[in-house]
């Protein structure tokens, strides 16, 4: 909030920045573009350390599905021995 209002940039207040991180941080919402920027400026990092690029998204949703393949594979397995 203090670098947005250095930056004399209007954001949510206090309250709702709160739910906002939440949302990001359990990854149900993505931060918009000024929130974005401001986020790389407080961690000193590229939109693409924090995930913000299409490329990360990409990355992130097939390291999802890789895992949920794996699980998958792990519960047929474990059926097929009951089943057994």
């Amino acid at each position: 909030m203090l670098l947005a209002d250095h930056w004399g940039w209007d954001i949510a207040a206090e309250n709702s920045l709160k739910v906002f991180v939440s949302r990001w941080e359990n990854d149900t919402h993505r931060p918009g573009p000024a929130y974005q920027v401001l986020l790389c400026a407080i961690f000193g990092a590229t939109p693409a350390e924090l995930g913000f690029t299409r490329s990360a998204a990409v990355s992130t949703l097939n390291e999802r599905l890789a895992a949920l393949e794996s699980v998958i594979e792990g519960l047929t397995g474990r059926l097929e021995q009951v089943a057994a």
